[in-house]
């Protein structure tokens, strides 16, 4: 057990490093504790691009994720996208957001806001992930061997009106 458990704790200290996954800090009255959180820095344009989450809330209360997609270093964003979580989820999800980068024009660096929300509208938590596209982008790393099933599912994909630019 105690190997088993070094393990898994090496394991993930090696996707964070390893993958370049993005950290965030948790204070212990936070209800809201991010298990694992891992979306690849660089693409290629046309990819679908997967932002891998993995959330408890202690108190139940989450009931839809809303992203919203920014140029890096810009307050702009474009329109937003609202993600229902489904029955069940309002304590625990794990999975993934589907991102579809399939547009013809060039756009410099992005970060993508995923805001979880509670029923009246109140943030509980906010994720920030950054994208570059580069053509000679290598293919994401396999998942963490025993998170792999419950990672590989999708949870919703956040549409984003590309043609409109900015709003």
């Amino acid at each position: 057990m105690k190997l088993a458990r070094s393990f898994f704790v090496v394991s993930i200290v090696c996707i964070v490093f390893c993958l370049g996954a993005t950290s965030y800090g948790q204070t212990k009255e936070d209800p809201i504790a991010i298990n694992f959180a891992y979306a690849p820095e660089k693409i290629r344009q046309g990819d679908v691009w997967k932002i891998y989450l993995s959330v408890t809330d202690s108190e139940s209360k989450m009931h839809r994720v809303v992203s919203r997609v920014r140029q890096s270093g810009g307050d702009d964003a474009y329109s937003a996208s609202t993600i229902y979580l489904k029955k069940g989820m309002e304590q625990q999800f794990a999975g993934y957001f589907a991102l579809y980068t399939n547009f013809t024009f060039e756009l410099d660096d992005l970060v993508l806001e995923l805001s979880i929300l509670d029923r009246a509208g109140n943030e509980r938590k906010t994720l920030r992930f950054p994208l570059e596209f580069d053509r000679l982008a290598e293919p994401m790393k396999p998942l963490p061997p025993d998170m792999e099933k419950d990672l590989n599912r999708r949870i919703g994909t956040i549409v984003v009106e590309w043609s409109h630019g900015m709003s």
